[in-house]
């Protein structure tokens, strides 16, 4: 967490420098040092038994082009010699040629060192980092490099963490002229009288009476839009009768017009009778509701569900024939949302 808070602290700092825009021709950073020295060396004694360093450094980087950086880098570390028992401070010094991909971040380098540690020996170097860009001018960066110790054979791996600061000029800027041509007077016109001149306008021939945003387009707004069905049936039946196609047909129309909504059909029974019986004959009238939809109304059967609720959802739980007349029926609800131009008052 604390890494964390230093890190976002250092993008509050430096972001009204994000403003700038700069040549950058040379970086200079700062890093955390960690260097793995080889297993072998763990286990000689005229490695003093060396493990691990940790330490600081600094490195100063040449920006050659888009592409290419030269750097020289100085680090000096802390290592454990003896088994952890002891300490040994040692320095690092070299050059890399760095190869930057794109604008990634990403990039590769390889070079050579001199380590002066338990020992002193050369090594060449390769490895690959990663540059995140905080403004034009602060940059953290991470890197993995393995060492070659080419006097002894040993490898050696080494890991950073630190932070760049680039040097460069701010470039001018760019001197805009204001054009004085006859096209800055036909400029004015409003073709498609929608209120936005023609040089601005980017959705042409757009209708008089719809509203516009600053560039002549149509501005939109969402709006729920919904169906409702309720088909009756008498009693004991599951046989359609002929004044509730309209309904059904309402919903048809609906499911054309909205082509990715899905329906369930729910089929419902009166109390009159048992339990299990009402509840065969109220998925019969949600069938014959969706093969209606279906063989009638050319609905796809992948956007309809059919399923009988029986005598478990009664509107009306009274004994009359009114109460059974209302609780015998086909019921169904789509609801969409839709965008719809919006209309100037």
């Amino acid at each position: 967490m604390k890494k964390f808070n230093i890190t976002l602290l250092a993008a509050l700092i430096s972001s009204p420098l994000a403003a700038e825009t700069i040549d950058k021709t040379w970086e200079v950073g700062v890093f955390g040092d960690y260097v793995k020295s080889s297993t072998n060396k763990e286990n000689r004694p005229e490695w003093d038994h060396i493990e691990a360093g940790k330490g600081l450094g600094i490195d100063l980087q040449k920006i050659i082009n888009d592409q290419w950086n030269a750097r020289i880098e100085l680090a000096r570390d802390r290592y454990e010699t003896e088994n952890g028992n002891n300490t040994d401070y040692g320095t690092r010094f070299g050059l890399d040629a760095i190869y930057k991909v794109g604008d990634t971040g990403l990039y590769f380098l390889a070079g050579v060192k001199r380590f002066n540690n338990v020992n002193s020996y050369n090594a060449i170097n390769a490895g690959a980092g990663y540059n995140f860009d905080i403004s034009e001018r602060f940059s953290l960066f991470s890197e993995a490099v393995v060492y070659r110790d080419i006097n002894n054979g040993y490898t050696d791996q080494g890991f950073k963490l630190g932070v760049k600061y680039a040097f460069g000029d701010v470039k001018a800027a760019p001197v805009v002229r204001k054009e004085t041509t006859p096209t800055a007077i036909i400029g004015d016109n409003d073709s498609d009288n929608d209120g936005v001149n023609d040089n601005n306008d980017k959705c042409k021939n757009t209708p008089a009476n719809v509203k516009v945003d600053s560039l002549g387009c149509a501005l939109y707004a969402e709006e729920t839009v919904e169906v409702n069905l309720n088909v009756t049936f008498e009693n004991n039946s599951a046989q359609l009768k002929a004044e509730m196609t309209n309904d059904i047909q309402r919903l048809a129309d609906f499911m054309k017009a909205y082509p990715n909504t899905s329906v369930v059909i729910e089929g419902h029974s009166s109390a009159i009778g048992e339990a299990q019986y009402n509840l065969n004959l109220s998925q019969k009238r949600a069938n014959v509701v969706k093969e209606a939809l279906i063989n009638d109304f050319s609905i796809d059967a992948t956007r309809l569900t059919a399923k009988g609720f029986g005598e478990t959802q009664l509107i009306s739980t009274g004994n009359s024939r009114a109460d059974h007349s209302a609780n015998r029926r086909v019921v169904a609800k789509i609801e969409t949302t839709v965008k719809k131009v919006v209309i100037k008052g």
